[in-house]
């Protein structure tokens, strides 16, 4: 029997057609972090064809402790067919112009720690330079910058690095790699992304059912004969994100780097949909990956930016309203993620991570400044708080 899914206050954008989830930068970035000395030339050959662009709006890079890294993933459809097509949903932009997943890395070298913030899509926030809020997903329609100096004037944060990514090239990374093995602790599906998997279990997922992984908004799963919705809408779908970038992480370590001929494939579907800063150099994605090389994936945190719902906000439909007090203490132990061990780390020989892409000072203080409000009234009755949630027995997960 097929439960019929209730009405839920907690599913932002319910009314406009689904967007993609961004997971194919981590991907890509951990391929580069993980290329060795015998592949340097190969490796320099494959960055130079990334596009690079340039964003005004980057803090200038620390010589050595944390920098952030924000991870945009862009609307465009281009290149879809068939069934990863149908999984991508038929209101897309073709081209992309707009952010749908938005993700912080903080990444310390001394701690050799990496702490992942995820940003809702739907958070409703002013946008810089507009002079009015909206969506923080339409900040990409004024540019990188626009979108850089929106997120940290928001969240009181410095961006060191920006990577943006066009997910029509998830699916052909994921075939190069083979696919990516995923456990499921019950049949589970999704008629809207077209995800099927019919029995619990580990599964192999080729580039299609892996895209409607991650761009799952109505998952379900099954529990004697029945079938059950997951009741956190946006949110569930930010945690079968992070478990298939650490999936798709553990492939690129365990069989990628070994073999030429899919490295070759998977970096030829990376770099034509994958745009980076021009500070990003490739001299730093190769110091990282030496700091980082023996670290276990399992080491990584990830935290989600708490929310208020609010459904049909006027023109808006539903957004996501901040919180402000439990933003600023989420925020905080995000920087401390990273930071936790810094005190006792040696500073002696310490890299510098990236070259200096701005005159102005970083602002990486720990500060726990209140969130910047939106300029439009917040609700006397907004919906319930959604923070960073623990996991269910239900959510998929590496195997």
């Amino acid at each position: 029997m097929v439960s019929v899914a209730p009405h839920r206050p907690g599913r932002p954008g319910r009314k406009r057609p689904l967007r993609f989830a961004l997971v194919g930068a981590g991907v890509f970035v951990s391929a580069f972090l993980l290329l060795g000395g015998g592949i340097y030339a190969y490796g320099r050959y494959r960055y130079s064809q990334v596009p690079k662009a340039s964003v005004p709006a980057l803090k200038s890079a620390p010589v050595s402790g944390p920098f952030n890294v924000l991870v945009i993933g862009s609307d465009s459809r281009q290149g879809l067919t068939g069934a990863a097509a149908r999984a991508y949903g038929s209101g897309a932009q073709v081209g992309g112009s707009r952010a749908d997943t938005m993700l912080l890395a903080r990444i310390d070298p001394r701690t050799e720690r990496i702490a992942l913030l995820s940003i809702p899509y739907d958070y409703f926030a002013p946008i810089a330079g507009s002079g009015g809020s909206n969506k923080i997903s339409d900040a990409l329609n004024q540019g990188p910058g626009a979108m850089v100096r929106t997120v940290e004037e928001d969240l009181h944060v410095s961006v060191q690095h920006y990577v943006e990514i066009n997910f029509s090239g998830v699916v052909r990374m994921v075939d190069a790699l083979g696919g990516v093995r995923i456990d499921f602790p019950y049949p589970s599906k999704d008629l809207m992304s077209g995800l099927q998997v019919p029995t619990a279990g580990c599964h192999l997922l080729g580039g299609t059912q892996a895209l409607a992984l991650v761009r799952s908004r109505f998952f379900q799963y099954e529990v004697g004969g029945t079938w059950h919705y997951d009741p956190t809408a946006g949110f569930g779908r930010i945690h079968r994100q992070q478990a298939f970038l650490r999936a798709a992480a553990q492939r690129v370590r365990g069989s990628l780097l070994t073999d030429p001929l899919r490295l070759n494939t998977f970096l030829g579907a990376a770099v034509h949909n994958v745009l980076v800063d021009k500070g990003l150099s490739f001299s730093t994605l190769v110091h990282l990956g030496l700091d980082f090389r023996s670290m276990p994936l399992s080491s990584i945190r990830t935290f989600t930016v708490p929310t208020q719902i609010v459904n049909n906000y006027g023109p808006y439909g539903d957004v996501l309203f901040p919180v402000p007090g439990k933003d600023a203490q989420v925020l905080s132990s995000w920087r401390a993620a990273v930071e936790a061990q810094a005190s006792s780390a040696t500073g002696t020989g310490a890299r510098r991570t990236s070259p200096s892409t701005s005159a102005r000072t970083p602002n990486r203080s720990g500060s726990s400044s209140e969130i910047r409000m939106p300029s439009t009234a917040v609700p006397s009755n907004p919906g319930s708080i959604v923070q960073n949630r623990t996991t269910p027995n239900f959510d998929p997960r590496p195997c």
